[in-house]
């Protein structure tokens, strides 16, 4: 009589860790968050697998996203209180519909269309039990009016860290180039005039450069916005014109004595896809700064080396303007951090959208 067959069963652990995903609230603009999911992409460390890749839920919903310019214009020019800033509860609970609460002259703040964005990602995150770190790939839309709106009404929602773009970008110019004095600015109108990278870089002791106001500045805002060869516009393609006006803007800007140049916009740094350096200047591209600190939230041991990372800006189909390394590698800065628990309103807006993306 033949032995029974012994099967041998391993044990498998019950319980399964917490998944940590990257959620990229897109749509503002499309390409640029594609850009953003690239440059993840890139400065993961992957070990060559498939499966060294961390988790990404992009989503992009432009049709529900107001123009962040248009909107800080309206607010601007309005004696209203673009913020709500008479709430006297941090709770989204009982929130009415972000067109009638939070709108100035019929123009939804953008942080409403991102809100509902984000509440159908935290669901899907919920469901996987999946603890989500936020990154929004858009300069102006950190702007205080439309990101303070956007933190009261996700930042209280439970397993979720916000990380905040401009934050990183000064971070890394803080750490990387710590004798640089003089950063220059290219920018959306929109972004300009909030002043959100001055409030950042002035206290820290830097001089921002930008190019003339009036014409000059309308011409660029024009190179990012025309519909028919603005670089939003063409994506991830650059026409002709918008790159020799961008690259004019930048040596304007070295002339001034800038030491280093933000891209203050996520769609220019299509414009210098593969460059570091224009005119002796470093170029930073904060969509960088924004991916490497979302991979060190969500898992440290996956982030390449800036000296690793680097290589990836030198091939001419790379979307990446990536900052020049140093010798040494710098610790990662610290990161603000903002949780508790919320529910969201998703009611639809009635705001015609003629300029969303």
């Amino acid at each position: 009589m033949e032995s029974p067959v012994v099967v041998k069963v391993k044990q498998v652990e019950t319980k399964k860790r917490k998944e940590v995903m990257l959620g990229i609230c897109g749509g503002v603009g499309p390409a640029a968050g594609l850009l953003l999911h690239q440059l993840i992409l890139q400065n993961t460390d992957s070990a060559g697998e498939d499966q060294g890749h961390l988790n990404v839920c992009h989503f992009s919903r432009s049709e529900d996203m107001t123009d962040r310019t248009e909107y800080l214009v309206y607010a601007a020019s309005s004696s209203a209180d673009a913020t709500d800033s008479d709430s006297d509860s941090d709770s989204v609970n009982g929130d009415n519909e972000c067109d009638n609460v939070n709108s100035v002259k019929e123009v939804e703040n953008p942080a409403c269309g991102m809100a509902r964005t984000f509440a159908m990602m935290h669901a899907a995150a919920t469901v996987g039990r999946a603890q989500l770190v936020v990154g929004v790939p858009c300069n102006t839309f950190h702007s205080q009016p439309i990101w303070d709106e956007f933190i009261r009404r996700t930042g209280g929602a439970s397993y979720v860290q916000h990380v905040h773009m401009l934050e990183e970008t000064v971070a890394f110019i803080e750490r990387r180039l710590p004798s640089c004095k003089r950063v220059g600015l290219m920018s959306t109108t929109g972004t300009r005039n909030s002043r959100v990278y001055h409030d950042l870089l002035e206290p820290r002791g830097y001089t921002v450069v930008e190019i003339q106001a009036g014409p000059m500045q309308q011409e660029l805002h024009e190179s990012i916005y025309n519909r028919e060869w603005g670089v939003k516009s063409t994506a991830p393609a650059v026409s002709p014109r918008s790159k020799a006006n961008f690259h004019r803007y930048a040596l304007h800007l070295r002339e001034q004595g800038a030491e280093a140049i933000i891209l203050g916009c996520t769609e220019i740094p299509f414009v210098f896809t593969g460059k570091t350096h224009i005119a002796g200047c470093l170029l930073i591209n904060p969509m960088v700064a924004l991916a490497r600190a979302m991979i060190r939230e969500a898992d440290p041991s996956r982030l390449k080396p800036e000296e690793r990372s680097r290589i990836c800006a030198k091939g001419q189909n790379s979307y990446s303007v990536l900052p020049q390394s140093s010798p040494k590698a710098c610790p990662a800065p610290p990161s603000s951090r903002q949780c508790s628990a919320t529910s969201f309103s998703t009611a639809p807006s009635r705001v015609p959208r003629s300029n969303c993306s």
